[in-house]
């Protein structure tokens, strides 16, 4: 027996890589321009882009909603997440490095605790998982 009780589907194309368009199906389509990230001349996003998007997002409403689990109410937060597209020079290994900033303004040793919480539950800090080269720095309003 599924246990899991679905909340929301959605489906994604993309039939041109970093060069066309990608596009969500559905009453609305959603089209993204795709580009390079090393040709800034191009107009369009790129994969780190979209990564940082969808986390920044997706942490930030859990935060929220950790927030509000603890009883927490007018406290701000935001996540602003830095992706670097790096070449490792010696086995010639492309990967993304991220910088995860998250600032809420609790004192140092709350934040942290809401921010662990958020970031155990979130669904794309989940995908992510245990990524090597992830850096996240809480600051809170103590600092």
């Amino acid at each position: 027996m599924d246990l899991d009780k679905l909340l929301y589907t959605t489906r994604v194309h993309n039939d041109q890589g970093i060069k066309g368009t990608a596009w969500v199906e559905g009453e609305n389509e959603l089209q993204v321009v795709t580009s390079s990230p090393l040709k800034p001349e191009e107009v369009g996003t790129n994969p780190e882009q979209l990564i940082a998007l969808s986390w920044a997002t997706c942490l930030n409403a859990t935060i929220e909603i950790a927030l509000k689990r603890h009883g927490i109410k007018d406290v701000s937060s935001e996540v602003a997440i830095q992706v670097d597209y790096r070449l490792n020079q010696e086995t010639s290994i492309t990967y993304f490095g991220f910088k995860v900033d998250i600032y809420i303004d609790l004192a140092q040793n709350k934040a942290d605790e809401i921010v662990y919480e958020a970031e155990s539950r979130c669904p794309v800090s989940n995908i992510i998982g245990d990524y090597p080269h992830v850096e996240i720095v809480v600051h809170a309003n103590d600092e």
